[in-house]
């Protein structure tokens, strides 16, 4: 659910599966039949309720909204709608639509809100994860998921494996089952041909963006290049404003058309040997000052100004923007400088002066 502006917050695996746990016991109580009914047909279960409506919308509203899927919840509706994308198919509409009804529970039953409200972000990654758990549990049984991913977790090749076994699921949720077998930080990432997220389930690492472009990733390069290899190697995801992840091992394969890169911090199932990175951290945007009284070089995380597009510097404290810089020759050195640095007295600057 993060946008290019904030920064996306890494949910325990531990605490997802608490919270799914009891949305999967809160809809067995109250409807022992309605797990049966959603593995069945989730669009057609949905559509006969009274309490819920289920709508087909344009790409374009699905993507103003700020779910990981091609969907959306509208709880300002009366009843509150199941917005699913016309583009999805068959699997994915089932997929958004349990992920939506994942957001409809948690924001109307009183028992499955408090996990939520404690999260420093107000729940929202909490809930995000919590749906794209609960939808995938409810359409790829725990005894199926185990005939193909092992204890020493997914691999591309399983993930492939799992997907054709289960050919009427969507790709997005057998990345969310698989992310669920992860037994390290890491991603299970679908992107399409051109190397853009469409869809990223994630373990205690900052989720990818769906919709961000991936393409210079050096596995998603080779996948790309070469669709009908299975690909081992490295992986730094890119965030917003050139941010990187960490460097993690990584598999890549093609996933019916599209390419399933799983990517984890270490214990690869696919490697004999791997272990924890030294240099584990993720790496801010490289950033050269474009003052010329400054030049400083550093790397940042921090967002960049929203009206010249530049961080601010360290070192001189300023962006781009040309209202908040005054920059004048030294009459003496005659080098262009900040205001800042001359003398108000002598009208020379601090170096000369």
């Amino acid at each position: 659910m993060s946008t290019e502006q904030s920064r996306p917050i890494a949910v325990p695996k531990s605490l997802v599966i608490e919270q799914v746990t009891a949305m999967l016991d809160h809809i067995d109580m109250s409807e022992p039949e309605l797990r049966s009914q959603l593995f069945e047909d989730a669009i057609a279960t949905f559509t006969a309720r009274d309490d819920i409506d289920v709508r087909l919308v344009p790409d374009r509203e699905v993507d103003a909204s700020r779910c990981s899927v091609a969907g959306g919840y509208l709880a300002d509706q009366m009843p509150p709608v199941l917005a699913i994308s016309e583009s999805a198919s068959h699997g994915r509409r089932a997929f958004t639509a349990l992920h939506e009804y994942g957001h409809h529970l948690q924001q109307s039953v009183y028992d499955l809100m408090e996990r939520p409200t404690q999260q420093p972000d107000g729940g929202l990654a909490l809930e995000d994860a919590a749906c794209d758990f609960f939808a995938s549990a409810l359409l790829l049984p725990k005894d199926l998921v185990q005939q193909h991913i092992g204890e020493k977790g997914p691999s591309a090749a399983s993930v492939v494996s799992l997907w054709q076994a289960a050919p009427q699921v969507s790709r997005a949720a057998v990345c969310v089952r698989a992310a669920l077998a992860l037994r390290t930080p890491g991603h299970v990432t679908l992107l399409d041909n051109q190397g853009e997220v469409v869809f990223s389930s994630s373990r205690e690492l900052p989720p990818l963006r769906r919709g961000s472009d991936q393409s210079r990733v050096s596995i998603v390069d080779a996948a790309l290049r070469a669709p009908e290899r299975t690909i081992d190697g490295e992986a730094e995801f890119y965030y917003r404003d050139g941010i990187r992840g960490q460097e993690l091992y990584a598999q890549a394969a093609d996933l019916g058309g599209m390419t399933v890169v799983v990517s984890v911090s270490d214990r690869a199932a696919w490697r004999v040997l791997s272990l924890p990175r030294r240099d584990s951290g993720p790496k801010g945007a490289f950033r050269i000052c474009e003052h010329i009284a400054c030049g400083h070089e550093f790397r940042t995380f921090d967002p960049p100004c929203a009206q010249c597009g530049a961080p601010t510097c360290p070192e001189c404290r300023q962006c781009n923007c040309a209202f908040r810089v005054q920059e004048k020759q030294c009459p003496s050195c005659f080098l262009l400088r900040s205001t800042q640095q001359f003398d108000p007295a002598t009208g020379i600057c601090l170096e000369c002066s």
